[in-house]
């Protein structure tokens, strides 16, 4: 009787089905929420509100919940992002690094995009690099000459984030990666080769219908680009995950995060060169509470 209580701990172990009640999909009352919120149009409870004892590690388990029910449903993964990407704003949170977060093949959109406030619950806009990777990355990265061997281009990147909480003001670390970081549209621009340009110096400039909204430069993102990047890309790897070729990575954002509203916005990236979109209002009432 023993023994076989103890084959069958060590078959559930083995195969997956032993796992902490907080990231168990079918019984989890943040996922139920969240999968309910989505499809309703509806601001979600952060995660910590649901279940206070909600570790890190535990969060990145609900991300992964989250990507593979997306995956499921025919979605692909685009990419990765980074978040928490300066000292003013790890602090903010109480953390010591960065998080990450995964980019979807639907919210992949291209310069002069028409994007559709639909299914927005708190659309918001961040300036920020993309890099697109020409061979794969699975494991840490030691240095930047490394890293350099392993991206194809950088490219101006318009995130377009649904940031969704309840209260969008009190969120934390935990529920920012429980929830993918709000991960939802990106425009992206030209992509150009990095190797003559300064990334750092790099000034980035957001227009909203001929009016400027933000302003800033490439150093935002942990005081510089290559290194930011390459935090990223370890951060990503250390969690299980791999960068394919021909994917993209998003380091920190440039400037303050706003709100998108509708309107043309273009997004000056000088060297990079010039990104546009234009955000449509939904015609259909949300009522997102």
């Amino acid at each position: 009787m023993l023994w076989s209580a103890l084959t069958l701990v060590t078959l559930l172990v083995l195969c997956g089905c032993a796992t902490s009640p907080a990231t168990r999909q079918v019984e989890n009352p943040y996922l139920q929420q969240f999968w309910r919120s989505e499809a309703e149009g509806r601001t979600f409870p952060p995660v910590t509100e649901l279940l206070p004892q909600m570790s890190l590690h535990d969060a990145y388990g609900l991300q992964k919940q989250i990507v593979s029910a997306r995956i499921k449903k025919g979605d692909k993964v685009a990419g990765y992002k980074g978040g928490l990407m300066s000292a003013a704003s790890l602090a903010a949170r109480h953390v010591t690094e960065p998080l990450t977060g995964v980019l979807f093949v639907s919210g992949d959109a291209r310069d002069g995009a028409q994007i559709s406030l639909c299914g927005y619950r708190r659309a918001g806009f961040e300036l920020k690099l993309g890099y697109v990777f020409a061979r794969e990355a699975r494991t840490r990265i030691e240095s930047l000459d490394e890293l350099r061997t392993l991206v194809a281009a950088v490219q101006p990147v318009v995130e377009l984030p649904d940031i969704a909480y309840r209260d969008d003001k009190t969120y934390n670390a935990v529920d920012m990666v429980a929830a993918n970081i709000s991960a939802a549209h990106f425009v992206r621009g030209i992509a150009k080769s990095a190797a003559a340009i300064d990334l750092d110096a790099l000034k980035v400039t957001l227009k909203r219908d001929g009016v400027e909204i933000a302003r800033g430069h490439g150093r935002e993102s942990l005081g510089a680009q290559w290194e930011s990047l390459r935090t990223v890309v370890n951060l990503v790897t250390a969690n299980g995950g791999r960068i394919g070729a021909g994917q993209i990575v998003l380091t920190g954002r440039i400037d303050n995060k706003g709100d998108l509203v509708p309107g043309t916005y273009s997004a000056d990236y000088e060297s990079l060169g010039v990104t546009t979109f234009t955000a449509v209002a939904c015609s259909r009432a949300i009522d997102a509470r």
